[in-house]
């Protein structure tokens, strides 16, 4: 599934379509389509103002004040095409932009949504309100994450997976932030010290940034608009690392099952708490 890097990383390519305006939609999933796909029709003639991210969401503000809002799911990604033609074989949806510009949406596993609404209620539409804190803004601080896990308990990475707590962060990025921070993804955020949030504020930052700067993690049906391959997959040093030699001490990588998602992890690098 696409995270937060990966999702950033098509915004900015997105960028270049900002100013564009929606000539026609064509799609073969109207079920993606929320409410359903006649509200898709409202985009037709208007032109797109901005694209911005909150989480693993695409926000397009339109005209007329129409917000579209993409979700990738698990295998959805924009492609940018200089016509119609299908750059891959699984593409769902397609829109043609004044400039002569194709934005084509490709999903194998069709569970991907785009929901059009009014731009004064997409937040509640879509839930963005619940979700938790941005980890690229200027606000997330060590005491705001702090604060973010206050009167939490549980495990640690089964919080960051938590999306009303830090928003954007996925199974891929969750194992590399615990294994930089030297924390046991199983250690209780209950007894995490001041120093263990400083340290877990510092690898969330270094490894969601590291992921956007080699243009996201390409593990399964992840490429940019432009059908690249990201190459943050070439650096990890956690993430389906069991069995291998920890890059740090050389004891071999461990595994184990937290929030039912397969977690790699150093028993020695990384303490329990």
């Amino acid at each position: 599934m696409p995270e937060l890097p990966e999702v950033e990383t098509q915004v900015r390519d997105l960028q270049a379509v900002v100013g564009k305006k929606i000539l026609a939609i064509t799609s073969d999933t109207h079920k993606a389509w929320k409410p359903n796909f006649t509200a898709s029709q409202q985009l037709i003639g208007k032109k797109i103002l901005s694209i911005s991210r909150r989480a693993k969401y695409l926000i397009f503000k339109l005209e007329k004040r129409i917000v579209m809002v993409a979700h990738f799911r698990m295998t959805g990604h924009f492609l940018l095409a200089k016509s119609a033609k299908p750059l891959e074989r699984f593409i769902r949806h397609s829109f043609q932009l004044s400039g002569g510009i194709f934005l084509q949406f490709s999903d194998i596993r069709k569970f991907a949504t785009i929901t059009v609404c009014a731009e004064d209620s997409y937040q509640e539409v879509c839930k963005l309100v619940d979700l938790g804190i941005e980890p690229l803004e200027k606000s997330f601080t060590p005491v705001a994450l702090r604060q973010a896990f206050n009167n939490k308990k549980g495990m640690l990475k089964a919080l960051l997976l938590n999306q009303s707590i830090v928003a954007g962060i996925g199974n891929i990025y969750a194992d590399e932030i615990c294994f930089n921070a030297k924390l046991h993804p199983a250690s209780r955020v209950e007894n995490l010290t001041a120093q263990d949030f400083k340290n877990l504020h510092k690898a969330i930052q270094q490894e969601l940034k590291k992921g956007v700067k080699n243009r996201g993690t390409t593990i399964g049906e992840y490429v940019d608009t432009l059908g690249k391959h990201g190459k943050n997959q070439l650096s990890l040093k956690a993430y389906k690392q069991h069995g291998k030699p920890c890059s740090v001490c050389g004891k071999l990588m461990q595994k184990m099952k937290i929030s039912q998602r397969t977690t790699s992890f150093c028993a020695y690098c990384q303490k329990k708490r």
